[in-house]
């Protein structure tokens, strides 16, 4: 945009996040920037109990000189990822932002290959990479099958409809103004979509999405993340977001959303699931639909 300032804001999102966020600012400070490229981070502690803001400046506090990075930590006293997002995004100095997660550990070049894409692509709104996982311990079985609701992996090596928040980078000028009906990840409820919402904003103004799949970075997923409770979690608010993102779709309406089409849909899901005699797929699946089905039946 005429008049901005060459660089790009990376917004950190953070919920106790005193014992994630070293790691993954180690890789921020390390970031390779071209001349005249300049990144500021912005840190939002989003209603912490813990010593995230502390950490956080302490960490930029013992770091050398470092030219072309700014830093500063800011508050976000309503939870949910949604508003830490757009208080991240109204803090920002610049017209290329990238979201990076408290437990994404980026490439060296992350952060220049994001802001250079969106430079040199002007019909392109938002751009995502790929994410691998980095697990605390080793993971169980059902892991791979399961992967990309931990926001892992390339979905497409070119244009996508949609990429996860985590290691988007968006032009800000698409979606400020713009408030989220998702909260995101409010309170211990595992709903997202936010980040679907940011994207179905970008294509509603004519422009492309496209994932680099060779743009990596690292998702560290600690141990109490691996088990089947957690999972289950995960179904349960998979189940809740597709919920709200068909009711966004359908004006609120679940009615105009084709409930007898999307009953034998689900029907035949659950049915496939129940074949397999997988005890996680099979509760998995359950959790899902039936968590769909409450949320959507709610309006």
């Amino acid at each position: 945009m005429k008049g901005q300032k060459e660089g790009i804001s990376v917004i950190i999102c953070c919920y106790n996040s005193a014992e994630r966020l070293p790691k993954t600012l180690e890789h921020m400070f390390a970031q390779k920037l071209s001349d005249g490229v300049l990144m500021e981070v912005i840190v939002v502690d989003n209603a912490s109990k813990d010593s995230t803001a502390k950490v956080a400046q302490d960490l930029w506090d013992m770091q050398e000189e470092l030219p072309q990075v700014t830093f500063q930590v800011v508050p976000e006293t309503e939870p949910g990822l949604s508003y830490a997002r757009e208080k991240g995004m109204d803090t920002a100095s610049y017209e290329y932002l990238l979201f990076c997660d408290d437990d994404n550990w980026f490439n060296e070049e992350y952060v220049q290959r994001t802001y250079t894409f969106l430079k040199e692509n002007k019909e392109y709104g938002a751009v995502g990479g790929n994410g691998k996982a980095a697990c605390e311990v080793t993971p169980p079985s059902w892991f791979e099958k399961f992967s990309s609701i931990y926001a892992l992996g390339c979905r497409n090596d070119g244009d996508v409809t949609n990429v996860y928040g985590a290691g988007m980078g968006v032009r800000k000028s698409l979606i400020k103004g713009y408030k989220t009906q998702l909260s995101d990840r409010k309170g211990n409820s595992l709903a997202s979509g936010g980040d679907s919402e940011w994207c179905m904003q970008v294509r509603k103004q004519g422009y492309k999405i496209r994932q680099v799949c060779d743009n990596t970075f690292f998702h560290f997923i600690p141990k109490e993340r691996l088990t089947n409770s957690y999972l289950y979690r995960m179904a349960k608010g998979r189940g809740e977001t597709k919920a709200q993102l068909t009711l966004l779709k359908y004006n609120n309406s679940a009615w105009a959303t084709g409930l007898g089409y999307r009953f034998r849909t689900d029907a035949k899901i659950l049915w496939k699931a129940l074949g397999t005699g997988n005890r996680v797929s099979i509760t998995y699946t359950w959790y899902t639909i039936t968590s769909y089905w409450k949320s959507l039946l709610k309006k």
